[in-house]
């Protein structure tokens, strides 16, 4: 089977996908109600007070979510994730999207007919399908459950991420992010590329769509190589933020693309890159410190008078508290949703240090870092992903200027999932 071929399987099984959530009706009142009444039986069983079953209903429910099973099935078994839609494909009609979900599972389903339980998708795992039966998007249940609209979705998503979490925590293979880029809105950027990169997973992920060259037109060509690399995609973004909505980890993964471009050489452009990638790095953690200290070097290279900058301890702490969190109580909040939209302000200062006393500076152990090998993000060295979606080539891909306005929201498996 040609790579074109399966690229055209996998997008008609996706659409058929698409069209099955449509057609579904939602959830009727009597369904909700006996999930709210389960729910609340399980929650006052487990020792919440009556008067408190309000305010901890999340908190039960993603506990519940700790028990709910997201293993491998083989230790062979690839993992895909997925974000937003795909658009412009040779197969899609003018101004035709559908969900990346849908393409990811498609996709599954077509190499688990040639392979069994070569490739698995979060919502077709048994937890998933276990967290979908809940409905908890359903607005439905949220008015049966008393709640408005922002906390329904709240709870559904603190949910779900928590899932995602685990989900990623579990990937040990290749993991296939069906999208073209990380946006800092979205489940992949802030918990899914976060967690494989924190636990030393970075060079197992590959993206299943063509990068945004058309983004990078106006840079150099070695500059466009680099930021087309699996690497430097699975840790940057370059969607403009409000600063006073944005957590500590977008600003640290925020490449401008109107600074990168103003730069007179490849070799400050690779800097710049580098930078971003050694802030993002120095917020995954002490698994990661061999890599600031190689980014560092590097970029003291190619720009020996450059500052460079990285996060302060402020912000440090904010990421190890989060990694703490996540470690120490399945129960515990992911970070607040935040607003993407907005421009990006140069020129914050942070209080870091670079140079001999890095590790130091990072607080992170010396044996500890010593002990991680370094990823490589020179380009032409780390293998690039066979793309099973093909991309237009008369017709440049449209990416959005800012944010999408909203987190996504992973498809009950009632919605033809």
């Amino acid at each position: 089977m040609t790579e074109q071929q399966l690229a055209d399987e996998v997008v008609t099984g996706a659409r058929e996908r698409a069209t099955l959530a449509h057609l579904d009706a939602g959830l009727s009142d009597a369904k909700a109600r006996k999930i709210a009444r389960e729910l609340k039986a399980g929650a006052l069983s487990s020792g919440i007070k009556a008067e408190d079953l309000a305010e901890k209903l999340p908190s039960y429910i993603v506990g519940l979510v700790a028990e709910m099973d997201v293993d491998l099935p083989t230790p062979d078994t690839k993992s895909a994730f997925w974000s937003w839609a795909l658009e412009n494909h040779p197969q899609l009609g003018e101004g035709e999207k559908i969900r990346s979900m849908h393409v990811a599972a498609a996709y599954a389903d077509v190499e688990n007919a040639i392979s069994q339980d070569s490739v698995r998708y979060l919502e077709g795992t048994t937890g998933g399908q276990q967290l979908g039966e809940l409905h908890l998007w359903d607005k439905t249940l949220h008015g049966v459950l008393d709640m408005d609209a922002a906390s329904g979705e709240a709870m559904a998503g603190r949910a779900w991420d928590a899932l995602s979490q685990k989900y990623a925590a579990k990937t040990e293979n290749e993991a296939l992010f069906f999208m073209a880029e990380l946006n800092p809105g979205t489940v992949a950027y802030q918990t899914e590329s976060r967690q494989l990169r924190q636990d030393g997973k970075l060079d197992i992920i590959n993206f299943m769509y063509p990068a945004p060259m058309h983004k990078y037109a106006d840079v150099a060509p070695e500059t466009q190589e680099l930021l087309a690399s699996q690497a430097v995609r699975a840790q940057i973004h370059t969607f403009p933020y409000k600063e006073t909505d944005a957590t500590p980890l977008i600003k640290a993964g925020h490449l401008d693309l109107e600074q990168l471009k103003a730069l007179p050489t490849p070799e400050a452009q690779r800097a710049a890159v580098l930078e971003v990638c050694a802030r993002v790095a120095t917020m995954d953690g002490p698994a990661r410190a061999a890599d600031v200290e190689k980014l560092v070097e590097e970029i003291k290279v190619l720009r020996p008078d450059h500052e460079v900058t990285l996060p302060s301890i402020e912000d440090q702490q904010w990421a190890a508290k989060l990694r703490g969190q996540e470690q120490g109580s399945p129960a515990a909040p992911p970070p607040v949703a935040v607003s993407t939209h907005g421009q990006y302000l140069p020129g914050v200062s942070v209080n870091a240090k670079t140079g001999p006393a890095l590790l130091e500076s990072l607080s992170f152990p010396t044996t500890e870092a010593t002990a991680v090998n370094a990823h490589n993000f020179l380009p032409g060295v780390t293998a690039q992903a066979k793309q099973v979606i093909t991309p237009d080539k008369t017709t440049a891909p449209v990416t959005p200027t800012q944010a999408p306005p909203a987190p996504e929201r992973p498809r009950d498996t009632g919605m033809g999932v």
